[in-house]
């Protein structure tokens, strides 16, 4: 019973919230006292039965949504990156509902206030009329675990009155996308880069230090690597293929964006990657040389992880794995051992490693 105070309390508080409306308005709607009302959303005390249709009706929804017995679950999962911020709602059956696609919400780029304002928002545009008291939610945000991060977001995420929820960093999505409960190693190229490796519960990071201390690999340093070959460009007043791609992309001159990418940070410049992806997939040899060398950086991060085996598989996941075709020949080539690593493109993207840990809330078998 007290299961099902709680979870009626749940629905009846979000869906007031979502109206705009305040307990006292509720109250007199209904012919009861705000402290009533106050007492079902606390789970103290359930609505009357009698009183249950009105109830139902000036919330705007129905009784069965609000009584939750015998009601289907379902599952948020939010991956906040860098550059990107991915939702996606499953029902129990691993069906994607909806799925809302945002910029990036990294608290240390983008300040907590910013990051609520894309969660707040994405969370609206991806429930609907769903109510959020049948969902389990998990968030995995960059940056979403340094100093208290973590504890914010949660406070954040206790305002929508999910059945239950998590938050933790963006690469527990891309490790339980690419590994579900099985051991192995994951290496994730994005806006950063990071490796880990998992065995039994034990996981074991590499790398991962932040854009000023990486040795390269990512969007980031792949965009700033073309930047300076840009600048490199004008200053010698020599334009190649790539210099004239990435000035086209910055609207100007790289010297006359100096300021705007200064600005924008690691997010803005790590967006001219793909144009560095497009132009080697056409044999630019600029483009070609800028990947040789951070795909050497990836090589080095691999053989960071090595755990002493004959043959390692590694998984690779992150924004960049869309153009594995150009990637992976050049990480291959660049590993001292390359017969020891077995690497390959993981199937899934991370926003399905939220949906599982969304699940796992539930205690359900990974979607």
């Amino acid at each position: 019973m007290a299961d099902i105070y709680r979870l009626f309390a749940a629905r009846l508080k979000e869906r007031r919230i979502r109206l705009n409306m305040t307990q006292r308005e509720l109250g007199e709607l209904l012919g009861y006292s705000e402290k009533t009302v106050s007492k079902w959303e606390s789970g103290a005390a359930i609505a009357p039965s009698a009183v249950l249709p009105q109830l139902a009706a000036a919330l705007k929804t129905d009784i069965n949504s609000l009584l939750l017995e015998g009601e289907n679950h379902y599952f948020l999962g939010i991956d906040g990156g860098g550059t990107k911020t991915e939702l996606a709602l499953s029902d129990e059956g691993g069906n994607i509902i909806r799925t809302v696609t945002l910029e990036g919400c990294n608290p240390v780029d983008v300040g907590f206030a910013k990051t609520r304002e894309i969660l707040t928002r994405g969370i609206g545009e991806v429930v609907g009329d769903i109510s959020t008291a049948s969902v389990f939610c998990f968030a995995g945000i960059a940056g979403g675990i340094t100093g208290t991060n973590r504890e914010k977001i949660r406070g954040l995420l206790s305002e929508f009155g999910f059945v239950d929820f998590n938050n933790g960093s963006d690469a527990e999505n891309a490790v339980a996308s690419a590994l579900g409960d099985s051991d192995g190693t994951v290496v994730i190229i994005g806006t950063g880069t990071i490796a880990f490796t998992k065995k039994g519960r034990t996981l074991t990071r590499h790398g991962g230090w932040g854009y000023l201390f990486e040795e390269g690999g990512s969007g980031f340093a792949i965009g700033r690597d073309a930047v300076m070959h840009t600048l490199g460009c004008e200053e010698r007043r020599e334009a190649d293929a790539l210099s004239e791609a990435i000035a086209a992309r910055l609207g100007g001159s790289a010297l006359g964006s100096l300021g705007e990418l200064y600005e924008g940070g690691k997010r803005k410049i790590a967006s001219l990657a793909p144009v560095v992806l497009d132009l080697a997939g056409e044999g630019v040899e600029a483009a070609v040389d800028i990947l040789k060398k951070n795909m050497a950086a990836i090589a080095r991060l691999i053989e960071s992880t090595d755990t002493g085996e004959k043959s390692q598989a590694i998984v690779i996941t992150g924004g960049l794995c869309a153009r594995a075709d150009i990637l992976f020949p050049l990480i291959k080539s660049a590993l001292n051992t390359p017969s020891k690593y077995n690497v390959k493109a993981a199937e899934n993207p991370p926003i399905c490693g939220a949906l599982i840990l969304a699940k796992r809330l539930k205690g359900g078998t990974p979607c």
